[in-house]
Formats: C-alpha cells, sequence, structure tokens
C-alpha cells in the first residue's frame, strides 16, 4: 500500500445509525424508513450514508462490543417485511407496535417484542429457504446464540457448565441435539437479516449512495469470536485475560478509557499470515461500499492495561502489527486505499503517522476539535487535508450546537464565531437557522475529500441528541429522528452547497 495515492473526488455524506431511524418499532429496522432515507439522501445531492457496526451487539447495547464479527442484528430487521411474507398477521404486527415513543430506543422492550414476533415468523415457516443461506460462521453463531439464550444472555465466561464454556464437543453435541429448534431460529434470523440488507444496498447502490461501515478494532470478550477462537486473543479456557484494550486519558475521559476486549494475539496472527483478519475485512467489504477503520492507532501501537484493571491509567503503549497487516491485506484483497479510512483521533505518534502515510488510507479531521485550543490545530478548516473524512463532529461528540454553549468559553466562542464568519443569534435551533448553515458551508468548504455531517447538527439538535458519551457505560446509542423530522431540512440548500463546494462527484 506504499505505491502513489490514489487522491478520491470532493464528495459528501450524512452520519446516522440505522437503529436511529424513525419508525413504528422502537427503533430503525431495514424497511420503509430506510428506503425513504436514502431517497432523501440523494435528492440533497449526498453521496454516502455512514452508520455504526450493525452486528449483533452484547452489554451496554453498544455496536462497539458485538457478539459476533459477522452477524447482522435482529433488531433491525424489518417486521413489516413479516406480514408481506405471510408469516404475521395484522394483529401481531400491531401489538409489535405498542408501547414506545419517538424520542429514544428502549432496547429490553424492543428486544422482546422483536424476538416474539421473530419466533411467531419462525413456527409458521412452510419453507426451508432459509438454509441455504450458509455463510461459514452462522453455524458457530447459532449455537453460541442458543448457548446465550439458554444460559438467561450471560456472557460464556459466566455458564456454569464448564464443559460448554471449553467447547468439549460431546457436550456441544448433546446440546445440539436438545435445541435444535432455537439454533435453527437463529440461522433464520440471520438469513432475514441477509434478505433486508440485500434490498436496502441495492436500493442505495440505484440511488448512487455508498454505505460507510464501521470496523471495531477489537472483538468483545464475550463474543462468540473469543469462545471459539480463545488463543488469538490470548484468553485462557475460562475467559480470563492477561491484558485488555483501551486508551489513556484524552479529550473525552480524565481516566481514559478501559474497554475490557481482549488484545489480539498479534505474533500468532502474523504467523497465520493475517487470515482471521483477512477474513473479517473481506466480509465488512462486501457488507459495505467503504469500510472506516475504528481506533487506527491501535495498528501502530495499542495501549495495552493489564487484566481487572478498573481505570486505563495503568496501562501502556505496546507496538501494533503495522505494515505487516497492511501489506497480507493488500496482497490479498488489493488495493484498498479508496475502501477503508482512518480513524485516527486521539493521542497520536510519528508511528500512526508513517503507518497512515504508508497504508495510503484517508485520516480524520474533527471540525470541534480545532477551536478547542491545546495544539489541535490540524482540525481546523483550512488546515484540513485534501486526502481526509471530515466531520463536524461524530457520533462521539456534543452536538455542535450544543458544544458551542457547553464546551467553548466565551473567548473561543467568539473567536469560532468569528472564524466561520457568523454574526447573529447563534443559539437559535432548528434545521434551517442561520449558525446550521454557516457550519455546513464551512464543513463543505474545506479542501477535504469527504466532508460527513451528522444528522442531529443538520436538524440542529441540542444534547438531547447526543449519540454517544465515551466513557460512560449506560445512556448512550438511544437517540432517534422523530417522525418527520427531515421534512423539515432545506433540500435546496443542501443542493446548491454541493453545486458552489465542487462536491457533485460520486463518493469512492
Amino acid at each position: 500500500m506504499n505505491n502513489e495515492i490514489k487522491m478520491p473526488p470532493r464528495s459528501s455524506g450524512v452520519l446516522l445509525p440505522m437503529a436511529s431511524l424513525s419508525g413504528p418499532y422502537g427503533v430503525g429496522v431495514l424497511g420503509e424508513e430506510a428506503f425513504e432515507f436514502i431517497d432523501f439522501l440523494h435528492e440533497c445531492g449526498f453521496h454516502a450514508w455512514q452508520i455504526l457496526p450493525v452486528e449483533p451487539p452484547g452489554y451496554g447495547d453498544s455496536p462497539y462490543r458485538c457478539l459476533s464479527s459477522f452477524a447482522g442484528e435482529p433488531l433491525l430487521i424489518d417486521p413489516g417485511m413479516l406480514l408481506v411474507m405471510g408469516l404475521v398477521t395484522n394483529e401481531e404486527l400491531t401489538e409489535r407496535k405498542t408501547g414506545f415513543n419517538d424520542e429514544f430506543i428502549d432496547y429490553d422492550t424492543v428486544r422482546k417484542k422483536q424476538r416474539d414476533i421473530l419466533k411467531i415468523a419462525f413456527s409458521r415457516l412452510k419453507t426451508k429457504t432459509y438454509k441455504d443461506f450458509t455463510p461459514f460462521w452462522l453455524d458457530d453463531y447459532a449455537l453460541y446464540m442458543a448457548l446465550m439464550h439458554h444460559y438467561d444472555n450471560y456472557p460464556w465466561q459466566f455458564w456454569s457448565d464448564k464443559s460448554h464454556r471449553t467447547r468439549d464437543p460431546d457436550a456441544l453435541l448433546k446440546f445440539m441435539e436438545k435445541n435444535q429448534s432455537e439454533i435453527e431460529f437463529h440461522k433464520f434470523v440471520q438469513w432475514l437479516f441477509d434478505l433486508q440488507w440485500r434490498k436496502v444496498h441495492d436500493y442505495a447502490k440505484k440511488r448512487n449512495i455508498s454505505i460507510i461501515g464501521d470496523l471495531p478494532i477489537y472483538v468483545s470478550e464475550d463474543s462468540v469470536e473469543v469462545w471459539t477462537g480463545r488463543d488469538l486473543f490470548n484468553a485462557d479456557e475460562d475467559g480470563n485475560f492477561l491484558y485488555i484494550g483501551g486508551v489513556p486519558p484524552d479529550y473525552f475521559t480524565t481516566d481514559g478509557q478501559c474497554w475490557g476486549n481482549p488484545i489480539y494475539n498479534w505474533e500468532l496472527m502474523k504467523r497465520e499470515n493475517y487470515s482471521w483478519w483477512i477474513t473479517r475485512l473481506k466480509e465488512s467489504l462486501n457488507r459495505y461500499d467503504v469500510v472506516r477503520l475504528d481506533h487506527f492507532r491501535g495498528f501502530a501501537d495499542y495501549w495495552r492495561i493489564p487484566g481487572g484493571s478498573d481505570t486505563a491509567r495503568a496501562g501502556k503503549w505496546v507496538k501494533g502489527p503495522g505494515m505487516s497487516l497492511f501489506n497480507a491485506l493488500k496482497k490479498a484483497l488489493g488495493d484498498l486505499s479508496l475502501s477503508l479510512f482512518a480513524e485516527d483521533l486521539g493521542v497520536t505518534s510519528v508511528r500512526v503517522e508513517k503507518l497512515l502515510k504508508d497504508s495510503g488510507m484517508r485520516c480524520m479531521r474533527v471540525l470541534q476539535f480545532g477551536f478547542l485550543g491545546g495544539g489541535e490545530i490540524s482540525h481546523l478548516p483550512h488546515n484540513v487535508p485534501y486526502h481526509s473524512t471530515v466531520y463536524t463532529g461524530t457520533h462521539d461528540n456534543t452536538p455542535t450546537l450544543a458544544w458551542m454553549e457547553d464546551e467553548l468559553t466565551g473567548e473561543k466562542r467568539d473567536h469560532t464565531l468569528s472564524y466561520i464568519g457568523f454574526e447573529g443569534d447563534w443559539r437559535q435551533r432548528g434545521a434551517n437557522t442561520p449558525i446550521v448553515k454557516t457550519w455546513l458551508r464551512t464543513l463543505f468548504m474545506t479542501p477535504s475529500s469527504l466532508a460527513i455531517v451528522p444528522l442531529h447538527d443538520m436538524l440542529g439538535y441540542g444534547a438531547e441528541a447526543r449519540i454517544n458519551t465515551p466513557g460512560t457505560a449506560s445512556g448512550n446509542w438511544r437517540f432517534r429522528i422523530p417522525n418527520g423530522a427531515l421534512d423539515d431540512i432545506d433540500i435546496d440548500f443542501y443542493k446548491e452547497l454541493h453545486k458552489t463546494y465542487l462536491r457533485e462527484d460520486p463518493v469512492k
């Protein structure tokens, strides 16, 4: 990947988790609202929809702590399709819609109702078409999820039967014989997800909208990948880890972030020619058009924390796989410089900057960071490089209008308003207020080849619309678009932005 960098055209996108779509089911799904959102993006002139991971989350409902690196989140399955397929009744679908509001996702309630209606659909299935869906990961995943259900959704480290924790073949065979229906149910669910995902993805392609996915650098400690391949993650048979991942104290947290996930056995992965990573990335690029590599820093050097630590302060930097990994990926999958971009925020180093350059990937810039001082001038609009992806803020940031009020001091705020050329009432909320349009003009005029705006900034929302607060374990990932909110957006304004700032080419 250290060849001449291919320069992509200037383009744009919108950041919104699929689960945050509006709709009647308490969570966004791969149905009518997804198609309508794609139409909205196309009409505005955007070229990409950036989402968060769509794999099934574990503890805390975080999409960055997935039970599988390959399966799809059952909550995203559109129950309305089950009616079209003749697998549920109108009354059952009506029941699935009751008990929700438009303001946030109630995960406990949604999960129970979604499982109930999917179970009903599975019980009425007359054909076995779902059996034609046989990806390499499905058997282990379905067995793992059946075991999770058997143990009341406790992680595998807490299963009472050690033979299940250690994957004793005879014990697993006995379990499969007794729980075949539950195992088949999870295969059916994944077939449904794949069917609906492909319909949405194909429609996006027809509308010239690329889907940008997000690949968490680590897997969750309670994932099927760790359960089935613990040697790759330095885990013992009971799921104890000598070291865990995280990041040191930074802009978001004073104690750093102690993620709890296992650290990769990079030496073993290298001996195996990084086959696990090649497979993972290949599957991601089959699902998405472009992939953001979360926490790119960890490939250069990663923060290694002693197992059992409560904070990240006791960690230290350890050298990562570097170009050894990316050369193996390029050899197996071809030039990925336009298919991937790096999330290289936070503490950086010479090694990180060199890896970014050698790999040929776009870096990331966040305008909010540029105005906070403290040496973050590389995030100021005029300093943003062409070969980058730029945001007003990401899913980890406060919505920009709330950030101006809560995180900028009076002097810094005055400088920021002067820089972006705004005079007037910056406290106004709403999709078409002058302060929102000024921020988005600033974003679009940056040199960056790909400009992405979070939908909550387009809508002019405040702190109530924050998607995630790093370092906190609860209250995140719940934001939803209110019904009809997109109707308030001035589509002509965005058409003009794309034309004025030469962002009319499709994302690549």
